[in-house]
């Protein structure tokens, strides 16, 4: 076997340890949270399927997960939640932990559903995320959140997309869709890297052809999408404070991703706090340490959602 078709072997096989591990972390997290229901649902009131949207005869919903306490004079700050999946796979229900894990500590969540491809194509998926943001400051009252503290946390296509909502201020009817601060695990930030790029013209043998479903043309042909898609193109001064989570070992989501993001972040003067976990794939890992490092890194997210 020559070394060329060896190390393609290896990398096919890298990838779908990626995908099985980011899976399984999502499956033990739900799983978790599911056990421990009746217990949180006595600090947490949750609405399913609030309709937020209607676009091309789909229904959009989120689930709205509310502390059991009274709300501050101004209201809760809150979360829009948004799922992995790589824009073509998964679903709200995929960050019920989050939900929960927020709500206890004092925020209003919005875990959202939005439009997936290949049947919806970029930007369908962005702009149904900012319709959730718009949506919660339309219902700020009755839902006791507080306007001016909303913000986005992301695992994944789902962080990708959270960075995108602290980067763009685009505004309907007047209703501007950028949130305040940003929490993004292993976001990638930079769809026109090379090894994105030729990934979509040559994906991994039986992987899905993720980007292209996204994009619905390679970056040769729709280079102008490529760009818009990618955070780091959006980049500037007035950027909602940003908190990434990487992993070294990512393969789906190599490092670089979020050094450039960071380096670009800093070099605009915008705030960012990145932490890198050594030995950390894309998500879930079976060894203690690395977990621990993982879940020490999420309690100091929560805290910079909290902080004023």
């Amino acid at each position: 076997m020559n070394q060329d078709k060896l190390f393609s072997l290896r990398m096919t096989a890298k990838v779908w340890m990626e995908v099985a591990t980011a899976g399984l972390w999502v499956t033990l997290l739900n799983w978790v949270g599911k056990r421990a229901k009746g217990k949180l649902n006595q600090k947490v009131n949750v609405h399913q399927d609030t309709v937020y949207a209607e676009k091309e005869g789909v229904q959009l919903k989120m689930d709205l997960f509310v502390p059991k306490v009274s709300p501050p004079e101004n209201g809760f700050p809150a979360v829009v939640a948004l799922h992995g999946g790589a824009w073509c796979t998964g679903s709200k229900r995929d960050m019920v932990w989050t939900g929960y894990l927020l709500a206890q500590r004092g925020m209003v969540v919005a875990c959202v559903g939005y439009r997936l491809a290949p049947k919806f194509r970029y930007p369908a998926q962005l702009k149904d995320c900012q319709d959730a943001v718009r949506w919660l400051l339309k219902n700020a009252k009755n839902c006791d959140i507080d306007p001016s503290r909303i913000a986005a946390f992301g695992v994944s296509s789902g962080g990708h997309l959270a960075l995108l909502l602290g980067l763009r201020d685009d505004v309907v009817d007047g209703i501007s869709s950028k949130v305040k601060k940003v929490v993004a695990l292993f976001p990638p930030t930079d769809l026109t890297a090379p090894y994105y790029r030729e990934s979509a013209k040559n994906p991994f043998p039986l992987m899905p052809n993720y980007l292209l479903n996204f994009f619905g043309a390679i970056y040769e042909e729709r280079p102008d999408l490529w760009c818009d898609a990618s955070p780091i193109y959006h980049v500037r001064s007035d950027a909602a404070p940003c908190f990434i989570i990487q992993g070294k070992k990512d393969s789906l989501v190599p490092p670089d991703q979020a050094i450039r993001f960071a380096e670009a972040m800093r070099k605009e003067g915008a705030k960012v706090t990145l932490v890198l976990i050594d030995s950390l794939g894309h998500g879930y890992s079976i060894r203690p340490r690395i977990m621990h490092q993982l879940h020490n890194a999420l309690d100091e997210a929560v805290r910079f959602l909290l902080s004023p």
